[in-house]
């Protein structure tokens, strides 16, 4: 059975988009476009559609994957892949939950030892963490890993304060205007990448709590998560 690459472990990377790399920090400071995102997704609670392309370097292998998903603030996300398998990885800030239906299986932990300190894109549910977890600078254009995007769309790199094997960097593409992050570009330590692209995203949306809880089927089998 092939198996999702999931948001965990190698967690969101990748590149492609179309034109060339053109980033101007003379119409947009990046103090200024860190507070044009932080406004629109402060105690947010939203969903979105979403595109995945996972990599694999040292076994040249990609993967894609869609699905939708919710995010409210602190901490809570709820993954729904529906493409090309049915997979769950539900957060509440504190528990984690990844349910393979086809596997009968839940793999079960705590969430601060996966997306901690805005990893996984734990950040899109507590936004102070992009100037708390990250050192941030615009994206440099002779780096060859910087995806390609088009205006009037913009383009920062945020490095995490920690180091984790599983993630190392992040491009984050965004509109200067709105503050909609438009995809996430992560990188591992092997150079392994994810890709995630957004769409149909809806704000002010009314999730409850409760919404970001799983109870675990009877008779599925359930892993426990080493830290």
């Amino acid at each position: 059975m092939k198996q999702i690459i999931p948001v965990i472990g190698i967690i969101m990377i990748a590149t492609m988009a179309f034109g060339k790399n053109v980033i101007s920090t003379q119409q947009i400071s990046l103090d200024k476009a860190l507070t044009v995102i932080e406004k629109r997704y402060r105690k947010a609670s939203f969903a979105a559609d979403f595109q995945q392309e996972s990599s694999l370097k040292a076994m040249d292998m990609t993967d894609t994957a869609s699905g939708h998903a919710l995010f409210k603030w602190p901490g809570k996300m709820y993954w729904t892949y529906e493409k090309p398998e049915k997979q769950f990885i539900i957060t509440n800030g504190d528990d984690l939950w990844i349910y393979r239906p086809a596997d009968n299986q839940v793999m079960q932990g705590k969430s601060p030892d996966y997306f901690g300190r805005g990893k996984g894109g734990s950040f899109l549910t507590d936004i102070g963490l992009l100037r708390s977890s990250f050192d941030v600078s615009w994206a440099k254009t002779d780096d060859p890993n910087v995806p390609k995007i088009q205006s009037p769309l913009k383009l920062i790199l945020l490095i995490p304060h920690k180091k984790y094997p599983d993630f190392d960097k992040l491009y984050l593409v965004f509109h200067p205007k709105t503050g909609d992050i438009k995809e996430l570009v992560t990188f591992n330590v092997y150079n392994d990448r994810t890709r995630i692209q957004f769409s149909h995203v809806k704000f002010n949306q009314s999730i409850t709590d409760d919404k970001f809880l799983f109870t675990i089927p009877d008779g599925t089998d359930v892993v426990q998560l080493e830290q």
